[in-house]
């Protein structure tokens, strides 16, 4: 069986895409691995625009100067040979952080090294869980903030109290952030709702996070502030029991608390961040690539014609620009690339999608969506447990999917551990 699965990972790494989410930051050594399968709700990974081929690989040389000296002294450190310049360099984007991992093989071992852009070490993220006892105690592992607030959002969505003994899985991020989600039943139907339990994800300071429509009942007394003083001359303030709907979305490492105030016959949308801040929502906006620095013309020029992209941008090339709402905007052209097959010999052409963002550095289009344990949305429209599957897909196995959009069903782990 592993001989078998290591001729499967082996067929994936030598496909020209390798993943549309981030490779996992694994710093230490890999033995026998073996693939797994496991998807849920939000496990697809769907990624992108869903058109043509993603550049996500780069070769050691081509990465910028900073990550090639993070990734030597990790290479180093962990007593293994240093990156060739062709060495292939897997680009990943995350939670709003760029990633840039290498699979370095040593004696006996295998290791997966993966920087940020500035060459820092990434971590990767733990999964663990511990019951409700633990949380909403006062020992180790107890979080009155995160307790106490998936109580008011489980009251205020009539579930079901948690007991002593339910689950409550934590995600410990690479920068340390810490969020807890918890699977609730409904404690009765209703002719509007049909769904039988809810996913619940808040950060440790007990605001919500992920993607769920929660009552404004019970937001944080912060964010019920923030949204009322924001709101358009004329409207009137929501009642801290107001049931209307907030709409929590999680991008790019950054949560945003939407709400409408309707006014004269016209709708806003006001969106706060968790500090009580008027924010922006990610967006999409057109450009050219003539328009763009001369550093971001420079990478994409390069990548472009090393994937088989023949002659010089036109100056009047539409541009993608995706502004994260974090202070990265990401830069992607759609170019056609010619290539030939390994072993037909034959010519082909395709789109590609080649990203950098505002400094040159070599990208991709952030991977947030499948997979994530961001839980699902809460309206009642959508399955909610897409956060609480993904998270056991994320936990005991890697998804790794096509950036064409294909199911994120890939991962690998260590025997025996």
């Amino acid at each position: 069986m592993a001989d078998k699965s290591e001729k499967q990972l082996a067929n994936v790494r030598r496909a020209s895409l390798f993943s549309n989410t981030t490779v996992r930051p694994l710093v230490e050594s890999l033995e026998s691995r073996q693939l797994l399968h496991g998807f849920g709700f939000g496990g697809f990974g769907f990624g992108g625009h869903g058109f043509g081929h993603e550049a996500n690989t780069i070769e050691f040389d081509q990465a910028p100067a900073a990550v090639q000296t993070g990734l030597n002294a990790l290479a180093s450190t962990d007593k293994l040979t240093a990156p060739a310049a062709t060495q292939t360099v897997f680009l990943g984007n995350s939670n709003g952080v760029e990633t840039y991992s290498v699979d370095l093989t040593g004696t006996g071992t295998e290791s997966i090294l993966t920087v940020d852009q500035t060459g820092a070490p990434v971590t990767a993220a733990t999964n663990g869980s511990v019951t409700w006892a633990v949380l909403n105690g006062t020992g180790t592992g107890s979080d009155s903030a995160a307790a106490s607030e998936i109580t008011n959002i489980a009251t205020a969505l009539s579930l079901t109290a948690p007991t002593d003994t339910t689950n409550v899985l934590v995600k410990t991020a690479s920068n340390g952030n810490i969020t807890y989600t918890i699977k609730l039943p409904k404690s009765s139907s209703t002719t509007t709702t049909h769904l039988r339990s809810i996913v619940i994800t808040v950060d440790s300071n007990g605001n919500p996070v992920g993607n769920q429509n929660i009552p404004f009942s019970a937001m944080p007394t912060t964010i019920h502030t923030a949204l009322n003083t924001n709101r358009p001359s004329g409207a009137t303030a929501l009642d801290t029991t107001s049931t209307q709907n907030v709409k929590v979305r999680t991008h790019s490492g950054v949560t945003t608390y939407s709400t409408d105030f309707t006014t004269s016959g016209t709708t806003t949308t006001v969106t706060v961040n968790a500090a009580g801040a008027l924010t922006k929502l990610p967006s999409h906006s057109s450009t050219t690539f003539g328009a763009l620095s001369t550093a971001v013309q420079t990478e994409i020029q390069t990548l472009a014609t090393a994937n088989g992209v023949a002659g010089t941008i036109d100056s009047t090339q539409t541009v993608d620009a995706y502004d994260e709402a974090n202070g990265t905007t990401i830069y992607s052209v759609t170019l056609q690339a010619t290539k030939t097959g390994d072993t037909s010999g034959a010519t082909y052409t395709f789109n590609l999608t080649i990203s950098a963002d505002e400094n040159g550095n070599p990208t991709t289009l952030p991977r947030d969506a499948g997979g994530d344990n961001s839980g699902g949305d809460n309206s009642g429209d959508n399955h909610s447990g897409g956060g609480f599957q993904g998270f056991f897909g994320d936990h005991f196995g890697r998804f790794d999917g096509s950036s064409l959009g294909g199911f994120g069903f890939f991962g690998f782990r260590r025997h025996g551990h």
